[in-house]
C-alpha cells in the first residue's frame, strides 16, 4: 500500500518530468483528433463531487485559459475526486451494466459510511493536463486497498484491468483533473497559470464515498449506492 511520502514524491517527480517536456516543446504540438473520453458514455466509478469549495480555483483556470476552445476545464457542478474507478466508459445507460447488484453489495461491505479525506492539495502538471492532487488519510488508503484487492478476485477484475492498462492497480494519484487540453502540450497561458500557483496549497476535502455511473466529468451521474 502506498504511503503519504510515496505519493508526495510521485507528484514531485511527475511535475519535474512535465517541466522538462514543456521546456523541450515550447509549442502546443498536434491537436487531438479524438476526445480524452467519450463525452456521454457512462463508466462505473467511485468518489464524490467536491462542491463549491473549488469554484474559485476553477474560475481562475477559466480566466487563464482566455476562452481557448481546446481547454476543457472541469465544470463547477462536476468537479470531483475519484476514490477508485472500476470500468471504462462502456455504457449508454445504467441498465446495460450486468452484475450491478453484486458490485453494490461489495462496495457497501467495504466502503459503507467511509469519508475520503485528502489534504495538502496542490497542482500537478502533466504534458496536456493540470491535476489537483493531495495526500489521503490512512483510513482511505486502507479502505481503497481492501476494496481493490477484493474486486480483483471477482469477475470485475477484467474490466478493472482494462481501465488501467499497464498501470498499477490502484494508481498512486489521489486527484481531480482540473483541466485537459486537446493538444500534446499546454499553451503558454496555462503553463504560466501552473507556474504562478505551483507552490500554493489549496486546503483539504472530506467527501463521503459513493459508487456511481457517470460520464467523464460527472455532469451526468447516477448514484448506485
Amino acid at each position: 500500500m502506498h504511503t503519504g511520502k510515496m505519493i508526495h514524491q510521485a507528484y514531485e517527480e511527475t511535475t519535474r518530468r512535465t517541466l522538462g517536456l514543456w521546456q523541450a516543446h515550447p509549442q502546443t504540438g498536434e491537436v487531438r483528433s479524438a476526445p480524452f473520453y467519450h463525452p456521454t458514455r457512462l463508466a462505473i466509478t467511485s468518489g464524490n463531487r467536491a462542491g463549491a469549495s473549488m469554484a474559485g480555483l476553477l474560475a481562475r483556470a477559466e480566466h487563464a485559459a482566455q476562452g481557448d476552445p481546446l481547454a476543457d476545464i472541469a465544470p463547477p457542478e462536476g468537479m470531483h475526486f475519484t476514490f477508485f474507478a472500476i470500468t471504462q466508459a462502456l455504457y449508454d445507460r445504467p441498465e446495460e451494466a450486468e452484475g450491478l447488484a453484486e458490485l453494490t453489495d461489495i462496495f457497501r461491505q467495504h466502503c459503507a459510511g467511509h469519508v475520503m479525506r485528502i489534504s495538502d492539495l496542490r497542482l500537478v502538471a502533466l504534458a496536456d493536463q493540470l491535476l489537483l492532487a493531495g495526500i489521503p488519510d490512512e483510513e482511505s488508503l486502507r479502505v481503497r486497498q481492501s476494496l481493490v484487492e477484493y474486486l480483483l478476485g471477482t469477475p470485475w477484475a477484467g474490466k478493472i484491468k482494462d481501465r488501467y492498462p499497464g498501470a498499477a492497480i490502484p494508481q498512486i494519484f489521489w486527484h481531480s483533473t482540473l483541466l485537459r487540453y486537446s493538444a500534446q502540450y499546454l499553451p503558454s497561458t496555462l503553463r504560466d497559470f501552473f507556474h504562478e500557483n505551483q507552490h500554493q496549497r489549496f486546503g483539504e476535502i472530506s467527501l463521503p464515498v459513493k459508487l456511481v455511473m457517470t460520464n467523464y466529468n460527472w455532469t451526468d451521474t447516477v448514484d448506485l449506492c
